[in-house]
């Protein structure tokens, strides 16, 4: 009797795997080598592009909230993989005065965090509630004749952000702002926050008026033209702050945001009111955030964290909440309104937990090294895994060496293949050649490691296996001269 429909029949005895077809299994390969038990997974690596943000400048720069407690000299170096100020202004910050901008206040926020690892993130807003009496936007603007709003019982204007002499001096800034941080390597994400109170593309607290698509694009394809070479995001509420007027718009904004390679950006998860009546993550959007980080970072912001915790804790839940968005919306960012120390004191394990999560997470799982030779051709597979919620937005490239066994690199090969691709849990075996020409005959140890450029991307594996200059060592093998 056939055990399988297409056994065929056989004049040899043969194992009983046999029978069921030849798998191509690399663990029985000549030079399998498994790296899981060199894995750690507990060990916090602060990479680039990715990982905790601090909101240093809260609702204009005027206001001191939040960063009024930073002691001197406090860089927050333990707060893990927290590597990235947001520094949210407004228009008026920088042009007192028609035509005269003065970026300095800025500057000297980068120049004193920047050399401690930190990069940033820029948002310009043109309305906000904290200060009475005070415009984000230019008063000069309003004086030339911009049409603006003021708000009842509030000592608040707000711009009509479609007029057309508001969006042409907005331009002139913008161009500006351009010049100045387009090609600033410090600077990662420019939000877009022209449009909306406090920049968060909705116009609750101000006069209430949805603005047609028509003018929301027009605030996107400025942010466009001028930063041509950042990645841009922009507010979930551009896209679900406008349900009110059907469907079909908020489609149409996502759809504009996806083909112009847009990312998105959420201020306000753990609310009240959201954790009501959204989900378990508390977000409006998550699908759009899916569909979004094809192109760029996702960011998320949850609320005050002295209003949603203790406050309102069961909707916090422990943190747990915090962990389901950003894991729903592929989070690369994430941060909060508040005092760090206070956070860090009360969240440690929330803030360990997401630190190596955010964004990338490199996982070496195995390799294939077959013997070596002093030859052109040496192909090496290497398994990685990315354990992270979210894509790389950079090139990361796979790069090998061998060195001898007092540490020197004797040869250092920097590959095309990349790992950048990797979305959350997905693997892949990647092959790399070696060109070992030249090399003397013996026994060399082999390194492995991820660079964007000539910066070492940390992965997952023990601290015993760092070899120096950003390498890992996976194992030893004999070059044969030939």
């Amino acid at each position: 009797m056939k055990t399988f429909p297409n056994e065929s029949a056989s004049d040899r005895p043969m194992e009983p795997q046999t029978l069921c077809g030849w798998f191509d299994d690399p663990r029985k390969e000549n030079g399998f080598i498994d790296l899981l038990p060199l894995t750690d997974d507990k060990r916090i690596l602060k990479n680039p592009h990715k990982g905790w943000f601090w909101h240093f400048i809260d609702n204009g720069f005027r206001g001191p909230l939040y960063r009024d407690r930073s002691e001197p000299g406090d860089y927050l170096e333990d707060f893990p993989n927290l590597n990235h100020l947001y520094l949210r202004f407004d228009w008026s910050d920088v042009e007192k005065t028609e035509g005269v901008y003065d970026f300095g206040f800025l500057d000297k926020i980068m120049d004193e965090w920047g050399p401690k690892g930190y990069a940033f993130s820029l948002r310009v807003c043109s309305f906000e509630t904290s200060y009475p009496g005070f415009t984000a936007t230019p008063e000069y603007v309003f004086e030339k004749g911009a049409k603006c709003y003021k708000m009842p019982g509030r000592d608040l204007v707000q711009p009509d952000y479609g007029d057309p002499y508001f969006l042409e001096r907005l331009e002139i800034f913008l161009a500006e702002m351009g010049k100045k941080y387009n090609n600033d390597p410090r600077v990662d994400i420019i939000d877009i926050g022209t449009y909306g109170t406090w920049g968060e593309g909705h116009t609750v607290e101000g006069e209430g008026y949805i603005y047609p698509v028509d003018v929301i694009k027009k605030h996107i394809d400025l942010h466009l033209k001028y930063f041509p070479d950042k990645y841009l995001l922009m507010n979930d509420d551009h896209i679900v702050g406008r349900i009110f007027r059907g469907a079909d718009e908020c489609q149409e904004m996502l759809d504009y945001a996806y083909e112009r390679g847009l990312g998105l950006q959420d201020d306000s998860i753990c609310c009240d009111y959201y954790s009501v009546v959204n989900g378990y993550d508390t977000m409006r959007a998550t699908r759009s955030f899916q569909k979004l980080a094809d192109n760029a970072p996702s960011c998320i912001e949850f609320a005050h964290y002295g209003y949603i915790h203790p406050t309102f804790d069961d909707y916090y839940r422990n943190g747990l909440t915090i962990v389901e968005c950003l894991k729903n919306s592929r989070a690369t960012f994430a941060g909060f309104h508040g005092y760090p120390r206070v956070f860090l004191k009360s969240d440690k394990w929330l803030a360990e937990y997401c630190a190596n999560r955010l964004g990338y997470w490199y996982f070496a799982e195995s390799a294939l090294v077959p013997e070596l030779t002093a030859s052109a051709h040496n192909h090496v597979k290497v398994t990685f895994r990315n354990k992270g919620w979210s894509k790389a937005y950079y090139a990361h490239n796979i790069c090998l060496a061998v060195s001898d066994d007092a540490g020197n690199i004797l040869r250092t090969i920097s590959s095309d293949r990349r790992v950048d691709g990797l979305s959350y849990e997905e693997a892949c075996t990647f092959d790399v050649n070696i060109d070992l020409r030249g090399i003397p005959g013996g026994e060399y140890n082999v390194l492995l490691g991820v660079f964007e450029g000539k910066t070492p991307i940390k992965i997952a594996l023990k601290e015993e296996t760092e070899a120096g200059q950003g390498f890992y060592k996976i194992c030893r093998r004999t070059v044969r001269s030939l």
